[in-house]
């Protein structure tokens, strides 16, 4: 059975001019609803979504620093020579890092050194403070062993810490004799840490 409508002809032009003179756009009050849900969701994300971006970007620089020492210590030993791993900027670790043999033993890339990896991406807002045993240059050197080990002498450790921060937000890599590394959260586990 087929429902058949039947529409007169005024009703059809009554039907179109009450639609064309509809109203279209938002009232005030839609606005002000808008306006205000936009107000509750900016100071939401300003204060607590400000943190998790800053955890987020600490925690991946620290993870690719981390993967990049591991890189460093594993091509030492693969090699069986001494791989270096330097700031990109002499001293400032926060704009990235090179793994290298470094062939003059001077803690710098220049000619004839083989570069074997750079930081992939320069992090927002990252600052690097580094303490290690030989502060007198930034770097880390890995021995055939695997070990860290001082660029003055094979039997001296350089061992230490660097602790990556953007904002509040902090992670600390450590680096032990053996050339282990970890990495903790000193504002968590300052007893550890």
């Amino acid at each position: 059975m087929t429902n058949v409508l039947i529409v007169d002809e005024n009703e059809l032009l009554s039907f179109r001019f009450n639609s064309s003179n509809a109203r279209s756009g938002f009232s005030m009050i839609e606005y002000l609803a808008t306006l205000v849900i936009a107000a509750i969701l900016l100071l939401m994300t300003s204060s607590n979504f400000r943190s998790v971006v800053d955890r987020s970007r600490v925690t991946a620089a620290t993870s690719e620093f981390h993967t990049t020492i591991l890189l460093a210590r594993s091509e030492a030993m693969r090699r069986q020579k001494r791989v270096d791993v330097i700031p990109v900027d002499t001293k400032d670790w926060g704009k990235g890092w090179l793994v290298l043999i470094d062939s003059n033993n001077n803690q710098q890339f220049d000619a004839g050194d083989l570069l074997l990896h750079r930081s992939q991406s320069e992090t927002k807002g990252l600052a690097v403070e580094a303490k290690l045993r030989d502060s007198k240059k930034s770097y880390l050197a890995f021995d055939s062993s695997g070990r860290p080990r001082s660029a003055a002498s094979s039997q001296v450790p350089q061992i230490g810490s660097f602790i990556f921060a953007v904002s509040a937000e902090r992670l600390k890599i450590i680096i032990s004799f053996l050339g282990r590394v970890r990495v903790c959260d000193p504002d968590k586990d300052s007893a550890t840490c």
